[in-house]
């Protein structure tokens, strides 16, 4: 090719390329923009009822924003007089708005699981009532998918299908030879495997219990599918190695979930290092809308500690505790009590009361470790046995490495008596609650798990509050559903979903439910001074409801969210 035409040739290909990047730019910051949506610059919402959730409870008119953040509230006169002529005005028409819900215990982006696996819950969150209903869901599921897939269930509760009982592993084996087959319990503590996962997991008579976890055998030593704990944990990790375009289709359904029922920051509770780095990336791109708060688990936190892995902190990501798993759960018969079950399993000796997933010297160990390190601490524990396991663990590291302000959290803490309650104020531990259990299974605990003077106890948030012990409340969604309004109305009314009222003692005001999902989720996870209330300074995160809870307490379950907005964006509208 002679000289001439071969730099025409060049400089035609590099104009062509030229545009294919230009092309290119164009596309990815359109879909930036798209993804990353910027607040009007002014705006002034009056006429409405703000509960501000500040120290004193105000409730006020209006509120005034500028870019992602509030300026100020106060009276519609007062705040139209401060905005600029450019302002854009909002009537709220008398509508009420709260801060943004924070969810204070989950795991996010669990809810968009049902996007690629098969709900399997029994009422009142799903319609599964016997085993053959599980069995059949599951066929259908494995019937849409390629062989060698796994089939996939998940919200199986043992206690609420006509059987009482756990499927067997043979049972699994006639939905597919082919296709593994997992289903998790409600609790998320456990699972049932077919015999297809059992040979994929290596699981074989010979294979040994590991810590914290059990291999269900029957008494002629026969794997009958069931893992216990730990046990269940390879094989989960395993069933959910989801595919990247399923990743996305489980993140954005999760998304869609929470940003419907207003919740503005989510937490990934226990994160791994696989899953912290692409979570980290997609908040970073906006596809993830809220404000993410990442508890590692004891790995990636060795990681992050270690400098392996960067401690990335934004306005949309923040890494908080290190969680750990101290015992299981009550419905599950894994939580660890100090006096035995009230009916126990036929497999098990009648004064059964469970057992702790960590050894009690272990756990003080890696408290102490970590406290010592400046970590703040997050610790799984549902049973007043793993609860007292948990509080001498804090009180040794704090004897020897004494800090003002730990704030280690009880996760769940649902059997607290009042003398943990009094020791957790003493130390300046702080329990997230989960009182819809209450609502889920208040029925079962009641009748079979605890009995009624245990069962009236659980999630003992009224006497939280006279002990001065500042908590939060929490849905550990998946395991049921992303609901707030739901989970403030069992806090507030404790109704089981028989309809019966479990332990009427307990039971707080609604001003104080809002505040457990709202100021004191914030303050338990140390961000309180950017969010957690409508105050100048904090980011434009809150929520427009349908009516005013503080006039009907009785169906805050009932209240809509209609409108969610984050960073001063409107990212849900019920009526678009």
């Amino acid at each position: 090719m002679p000289g001439m035409q071969r730099r025409r040739w060049m400089v035609g290909l590099l104009s062509v390329l030229g545009g294919l990047v230009a092309l290119l730019a164009v596309v990815a910051s359109s879909i930036w923009f798209y993804l990353n949506p910027q607040p009007v610059g002014e705006q002034v919402f009056i006429n409405g009822h703000i509960l501000t959730m500040d120290d004193d409870n105000t409730v006020l008119e209006a509120m005034h924003l500028k870019g992602d953040r509030i300026v100020a509230t106060g009276k519609t006169q007062a705040i139209l007089q401060q905005a600029g002529k450019q302002a854009n005005i909002i009537d709220l028409h008398g509508q009420t708005v709260t801060p943004g819900f924070i969810e204070a215990h989950g795991h996010f982006p669990g809810s968009g699981l049902k996007a690629v696996a098969e709900d399997v819950s029994s009422p009142p969150v799903g319609t599964v009532l016997t085993i053959g209903d599980v069995l059949k869901r599951l066929r259908q599921r494995a019937s849409e998918i390629p062989p060698g897939e796994w089939v996939i269930g998940y919200g199986f509760d043992d206690s609420l299908v006509a059987e009482h009982r756990f499927m067997t592993r043979e049972e699994l084996d006639t939905v597919s030879t082919e296709h593994p087959v997992f289903v998790l319990h409600v609790s998320a503590h456990m699972a049932v495997i077919n015999s297809q996962a059992q040979t994929i997991a290596g699981i074989d008579q010979d294979t040994v219990n590991p810590d914290g976890g059990e291999i269900v055998r029957n008494a002629s030593g026969a794997f009958t599918g069931l893992l216990l704990e730990t046990a269940h944990d390879p094989v989960r990790d395993m069933a959910f190695d989801f595919s990247i375009l399923k990743n996305l289709t489980i993140v954005q359904t999760s998304v869609d979930d929470y940003v419907s029922q207003g919740v503005t920051t989510v937490q990934s509770g226990k994160a791994t290092e696989s899953f912290y780095r692409p979570l980290n990336l997609l908040s970073r791109l906006g596809v993830i809308p809220q404000r993410v708060i990442v508890w590692p688990d004891l790995d990636l936190a060795k990681a992050i500690d270690a400098g392996k892995i960067a401690r990335h902190q934004s306005d949309k990501l923040s890494l908080g505790a290190l969680k750990l798993t101290t015992d299981g759960s009550i419905q599950g018969y894994t939580g660890y009590l100090s006096a035995p079950y009230h009916q126990t399993p036929s497999q098990r000796a009648a004064d059964f009361r469970g057992e702790p997933v960590m050894r009690a010297d272990e756990l003080s160990r890696l408290v102490s470790e970590w406290h010592d390190k400046g970590w703040q601490l997050a610790l799984h524990a549902n049973g007043d046995a793993a609860i007292d396991n948990v509080l001498s663990a804090v009180e040794a590291a704090q004897n020897a490495s004494p800090r003002s302000d730990a704030r280690h959290v009880i996760v769940h803490a649902q059997m607290s008596r009042h003398d943990q309650l009094e020791k957790m104020q003493s130390l300046g531990v702080t329990p997230s609650f989960f009182p819809a259990h209450v609502y889920y299974w208040g029925d079962r605990h009641n009748a079979l798990f605890l009995g009624a003077e245990r069962a009236a106890r659980i999630s003992p948030l009224k006497s939280a509050d006279e002990y001065g012990v500042r908590y939060s409340i929490h849905l550990d969604t998946p395991v049921v559903p992303i609901q707030p309004l739901l989970l403030a109305w069992s806090a507030v009314q404790r109704e089981t979903s028989g309809g019966e009222v479990l332990g009427p003692e307990e039971r707080i005001g609604v001003m104080q439910a809002l505040r457990a999902i709202t100021i004191d989720a914030a303050w338990q996870v140390f961000q309180k001074d950017n969010r957690g209330s409508l105050e100048a300074g904090k980011y434009a995160d809150f929520v427009v409801l349908s009516d005013n809870p503080l006039v009907n307490a009785s169906r805050l379950h009932q209240l809509a969210v209609e409108q969610t907005w984050i960073g001063g964006v409107p990212v849900y509208n019920s009526n678009k």
